[in-house]
């Protein structure tokens, strides 16, 4: 059953958390889901029943705090409950590089008696580019399956790329529990928003232990999530999938099958590169550009220094950009009929910075663009030309 929430919760966090800050103020976003689900524990052992998961995320310009908890209760296995916090600090970027300092710490209770827990700790450099970046990171901390703490060690890497409004993620998870159990997990991750409709797949395989000692084999899982929006705060969430053998806290790997009505405070769908903004924010600064409705940004070079700026924004009825190329005063972009809006600019080669604005409304960061705070504290889009 954990392992089935733990899936939806965490694509729960990734859609309620893609919000950019505003300055240093703090932003919160609360959701709630309400699922029925059905689980094969081991793929043998099967238990059907439902859950409440709230979750909430609290942003800041450069800290992100969030929080997830699952109270469930399955005909089979009786009343659960789990509960997760996560803390982020970013450091400020240094060309395409930032840091990031984060925390885990979460644990289970069930009424048979038996209880987990997880205290973690990891760093993590990124390097972000246009549409896409990477990082690695390693972490250390403790893990509690009910009767032994343990050390539990682990490395990252990973890489996100941004096309159009599909994100894909690959991570590399290398994992060391005590002095006996040693494996590596490779997941891969697609999201692709399409009008009303979010899907999502994700894939997954191991090497090395496989923990038969808990319950299942498999060296492979997968599952696919489709997030339907019936209004802009409330949505259908059905899920679908296998989960490995959670080696860390001793539970058993399985199969599911999750139907949710979600409730937002906001709406999730702010963030094309959601998943993307839940590890770092910094290379998530343009998804509020994206709610407004410009979700893509391109530079063409017309004649020596010439350059044509364009942003797609096929619904809105005004888009202007303002950056140093001119002087902070706001551009006025004309409107195509293909859904570009542009406009021809001097700009020398070097690294400039600039925001753009639809319909009037706040000044963000072009979607694909890196990003850093400016002497307000607010967030620009860095514009590199050669």
């Amino acid at each position: 059953m954990r392992r089935a929430f733990v899936a939806t919760g965490a694509a729960l966090a990734l859609g309620a958390g893609a919000d950019v800050r505003d300055a240093a103020a703090q932003r919160a976003v609360t959701s709630l889901d309400l699922s029925g689900t059905s689980v094969w524990y081991a793929d043998s052992i099967q238990s059907a029943g439902g859950s409440v998961s709230p979750a909430v995320r609290f942003d800041w310009s450069r800290a992100t705090v969030s929080a997830f908890a699952n109270i469930s209760r399955l005909a089979r296995g009786g009343l659960s409950a789990e509960a997760t916090l996560s803390p982020s600090v970013f450091t400020p970027s240094a060309g395409p590089f930032a840091g990031e300092l984060a925390g885990s710490f979460g644990g289970s209770g069930h009424q048979d008696g038996t209880r987990t827990g997880q205290v973690l700790a990891v760093a993590r450099v990124y390097a972000m580019g246009n549409g896409g970046g990477a990082w690695v990171g390693g972490g250390a901390g403790r893990t509690w399956d009910g009767s032994v703490w343990r050390d539990l060690r682990q490395g990252e890497a990973g890489a996100w790329i941004e096309r159009a409004d599909a994100t894909a993620l690959a991570t590399v998870t290398p994992v060391v529990v005590g002095d006996t159990i040693r494996y590596t997990d490779v997941q891969v991750a697609l999201r692709y928003p399409a009008a009303s409709i979010d899907l999502g797949l994700s894939a997954g395989a191991r090497a090395g232990s496989v923990g038969p000692a808990v319950g299942g084999t498999s060296r492979a899982w997968g599952d696919v999530s489709v997030v339907a929006w019936l209004q802009p705060r409330l949505a259908l969430v059905a899920t679908a999938g296998t989960y490995p053998v959670d080696l860390t806290q001793g539970y058993p790997g399985g199969r599911f099958v999750t139907l949710a009505l979600r409730i937002a405070s906001r709406e999730p769908r702010r963030a094309a590169g959601d998943a993307v903004t839940a590890s770092n924010p910094l290379a998530g600064a343009a998804n509020e550009t994206r709610a407004a409705g410009a979700t893509r940004f391109d530079v063409r070079t017309a004649q020596g220094t010439q350059r044509t700026l364009r942003v797609y924004a096929p619904r809105a009825r005004t888009v202007e950009i303002t950056g140093d190329f001119t002087l902070w005063q706001p551009v006025a972009l004309v409107h195509g009929n293909d859904g570009w809006w542009t406009t021809t600019q001097p700009i020398a080669a070097g690294t400039h910075q600039v925001n753009l604005r639809v319909n009037s409304g706040t000044w963000l960061a072009p979607p694909g663009l890196l990003t850093a705070s400016d002497e307000f504290g607010g967030v620009v889009g860095i514009l590199t030309l050669e």
